[in-house]
């Protein structure tokens, strides 16, 4: 997985010290606490007089304190003429550093001389600047000194404990302090490194080090704090993550005084983020980012790429993955998932993207030149030429899965992730719909014919509880072309808007829904109230063939076998008065599964019929080990009959096996009474077709029925 970049932050400017405003010299004496004092004087800066005082401040050098508020700083202290000079100086330092401290000596009124340290807080009072001064007398300072040091201690401690340095930039004298524990933070001693800003920056990672030194400069120039967190690369290639935070103080005309600042070692909690990011961004099985790593890099790359350049994204689907954890297990299945991504790595270029984004899918991201779009139906046919001919993905499994893939396009298609991940996953379903190993590019065509089939599929889960199918029913006749000998019983569909949807799209699509399980359960059930209703009126219409799909022979739980069980039983019929067509397809996905349950049809007294038959490569020596009544022939070849002698050769040969297997044969799309007469001739059993009838409701047929009884 590549590295992450590196990311930095700068800090608000609620973080940068600015001079507090007060609204009178009653709040300004409120920063007293902070201050720590008893002797307290408020000084306007712009006239260098005292504004406020509170008692201990006069009385301490012998003063009213009407009479200490027309002095000034010069006035109370003990330098002589130097005193106006040193109180300028010390205003232009307050205006500069709003903070700060200094000793100096006061004079009392009587003449007594006492050392003082003064420190002092600037406020804004209504548009003016005061200072908040504190006076406290030496004689305190031993006590306060080792106050002090005790604290420094218990800073040092502190940074030891949080592993944060503390470091100080003199930007006139170059000179760089650094506190204890950042020497530990840079792996050295003060006895080994004498600090420096360039010092500092040859421990910086080589490709952070450009970054960090922009960083630094800009908040030297502006004054603005900065954070930003980088990688330190130390003796014997230790490496390090760092945080980093400053502030820069100005002199009047800008330029750098002294910048404070921070360092902390964050490589433990670095470690543990990185960590987080595997868990959250890393498919475990095949080591690649996964769907939301995908949906990162991809606005990512959506936020950086320019007006001329496209991104390329590819959604691939294995084809039939399940089938091989189904029939292999799930321990081969994950040795082809994580072929599949090694494959697939080798077709990348280095700025190109990979990640599995569900079981069996991968997304692929390439960003392209606008001009050289046509690339990316190039890649992805590499891609899917690549997958299907490569025997086990290289790994000697005896498996050759092929891909299906979506394209989708930059700002073609959308300019933001949702909107292109959908686009490439509606090319995936179309391509998918065509078959396997596809590829397609997104069109709106696509997404308006899927959003047609989804409407489609939701009409035809309501279509029995609106009651909209219906069975219709085509004669079928004996060989003598009069006697109806049964009928097929066909499904047809108009939906809500009246339209009639053709069997050829809604079956196929009730299979890969699953629904072909409660329409097949409707089929049977309908058929059998409609024998019943014929039997009742004493008409007596053959037997009625009923489709049976591949699905419904395959399901287990009930089995096709209890639910016409239940169906007979319900009208009081017999499994004689059933004729079940199988497709020679569905005998050919699962012939073992299929010749079970075939058997037991028959062992309970259903006649079963092949479908289609000539259309699926069936061996003999499956129809053999299958205990089938009939043949019916595709109408395939019954519409060649007379035009091609081949075929008119395969139509007599099927007849002669059937015959040779016991089997009776049936035509279907019997259309010409020349089609009629040679099938005659070639001993042909039944006939279906529109010469002898046409597909109709079942009052029609109960009609034919009548009329062929009363001649």
């Amino acid at each position: 997985m590549e590295a992450p970049v590196q990311s930095f932050w700068f800090s608000t400017p609620s973080e940068q010290g600015l001079i507090p405003c007060v609204d009178s010299v009653g709040d300004a004496l409120r920063f007293a606490a902070d201050l720590g004092s008893d002797d307290l004087v408020v000084l306007d800066l712009a006239t260098g007089h005292f504004i406020d005082c509170n008692r201990s401040a006069h009385e301490r050098l012998g003063y009213e304190r009407d009479q200490f508020l027309t002095l000034n700083p010069a006035a109370i202290q003990a330098g002589g003429d130097l005193s106006d000079d040193l109180m300028q100086d010390q205003l232009r330092v307050m205006r500069q550093q709003p903070r700060g401290s200094f000793a100096t000596r006061h004079r009392a009124r009587s003449g007594s001389c006492r050392d003082v340290s003064v420190s002092y807080q600037v406020l804004e009072l209504r548009g003016r600047l005061v200072a908040l001064v504190s006076h406290r007398d030496r004689s305190d300072l031993d006590t306060a000194l080792r106050e002090s040091s005790r604290l420094g201690s218990l800073l040092q401690e502190a940074e030891r404990l949080t592993h944060v340095g503390s470091w100080e930039l003199n930007h006139r004298t170059g000179e760089l302090l650094w506190s204890n524990e950042a020497y530990s933070i840079f792996n050295t001693a003060p006895e080994l490194t004498a600090p420096s800003y360039e010092v500092f920056l040859r421990t910086v990672h080589p490709e952070d080090r450009s970054l960090v030194d922009a960083t630094f400069q800009d908040a030297f120039r502006s004054g603005q704090p900065y954070r930003i967190e980088h990688r330190l690369l130390l003796g014997n290639g230790l490496l390090k993550v760092v945080l980093e935070r400053g502030r820069t103080t100005l002199d009047d005309d800008g330029r750098p005084l002294f910048t404070v600042g921070t360092v902390q070692d964050i490589s433990e909690q670095h470690e543990i983020q990185q960590r987080l990011e595997r868990i959250a961004f890393v498919d475990p099985l095949t080591r690649l980012p996964n769907k939301a790593a995908a949906v990162r890099q991809l606005a990512r790359l959506l936020r950086t790429s320019g007006t001329d350049h496209s991104i390329a994204l590819i959604n691939l689907d294995l084809d039939n993955f399940q089938s091989i954890n189904n029939s292999l297990g799930h321990e081969i299945g994950n040795q082809v998932l994580q072929a599949s991504g090694t494959c697939l790595r080798h077709l990348l270029r280095p700025d190109d993207w990979l990640a599995r984004v569900g079981s069996d899918e991968f997304i692929l991201l390439r960003p392209l030149p606008m001009a050289d779009r046509g690339q990316a139906l190039q890649w992805a046919e590499e891609i899917r030429r690549t997958l299907g001919n490569t025997p086990g993905m290289g790994t000697g499994l005896a498996v050759q899965p092929s891909a299906s893939l979506g394209v989708a396009l930059a700002p073609d298609h959308g300019l933001d992730p949702d909107t292109l991940l959908r686009c490439a996953n509606t090319a995936l379903m179309e391509a998918k719909q065509h078959g396997k190993n596809q590829l397609r590019l997104y069109t709106p065509e696509i997404s308006l014919q899927l959003r047609e089939r989804l409407e489609l599929e939701l009409s035809l889960a309501r279509a029995i509880d609106r009651e909209q199918l219906r069975l219709y029913y085509q004669p079928q006749i004996d060989r003598g072309g009069s006697r109806i000998a049964g009928a097929e019983a066909l499904l047809r569909w108009r939906d809500q808007s009246g339209r009639m949807v053709s069997p050829n799209v809604f079956i196929p699509l009730a299979e890969k829904t699953g629904q072909i399980h409660s329409i097949g359960l409707w089929v049977i059930e309908e058929a059998c109230r409609q024998l019943h209703a014929w039997h009742r009126q004493g008409l007596r219409p053959g037997k009625v063939a009923i489709n049976i799909s591949a699905l419904q022979l395959g399901a287990e739980h009930p089995s096709l076998a209890e639910l016409l069980a239940g169906a007979l039983q319900n009208y009081g019929l017999l499994p004689e008065n059933l004729e079940l067509e199988i497709t020679e397809t569905a005998l050919l996905n699962d012939p073992g599964r299929a010749g079970e349950q075939l058997r037991q049809l028959a062992e309970s007294g259903f006649s079963l019929a092949i479908d289609d038959f000539g259309t699926g490569y069936s061996s003999l020596a499956m129809l053999h080990s299958l205990p089938l009544d009939k043949l019916k022939i595709d109408r395939f070849f019954v519409d060649r009959l007379g035009n091609d002698d081949a075929d008119l050769a395969i139509v007599k040969a099927t007849i002669v096996m059937a015959k040779e297997l016991g089997l009776m044969t049936l035509a279907e799309g019997v259309e010409t009474r020349e089609q009629l007469r040679m099938l005659q001739n070639l001993g042909c059993d039944q006939f279906q077709g529109h010469l002898l009838g046409r597909p109709m409701s079942a009052d029609a047929f109960g009609a034919l029925l009548r009329l062929a009884a009363a001649t």
